[in-house]
C-alpha cells in the first residue's frame, strides 16, 4: 500500500538535511514526521512547505512559541534539499 505525500510537491524519499538549533542530521521527508519534539516538528515541516510552495532548495530561520509553561522559547532551523 502506498504511503500518501507529506508535503504536496515532495517525494516521501527525498532526503534532506536538517539543523535544529547546531544540531544536524539526514534524514527523508517522510523520516521527519517521526521527530520527537514538536516545536522542532512543526518549524521543519513548514520549513518543508515553503521550499516545495516556493520551489528552492532550502530555508532557514527561527520560529517563537509557547510552550506548555506559557513560556516563551525559539528553534532555530535550517532545512536543505539533497
Amino acid at each position: 500500500m502506498r504511503t500518501k505525500q507529506v508535503i504536496q510537491g515532495l517525494n516521501n524519499s527525498q532526503k534532506i538535511r536538517v539543523i535544529i538549533n547546531g544540531v544536524g542530521f539526514h534524514t527523508t521527508v517522510l523520516g521527519m514526521t517521526e521527530m520527537l519534539f514538536t516545536e522542532q516538528r512543526v518549524a521543519v515541516w513548514n520549513a518543508l512547505d515553503q521550499i516545495a510552495r516556493e520551489k528552492v532548495q532550502g530555508v532557514g530561520s527561527r520560529t517563537w512559541f509557547y510552550n506548555d509553561k506559557m513560556e516563551k522559547s525559539s528553534v532555530d532551523y535550517q532545512v536543505n534539499l539533497c
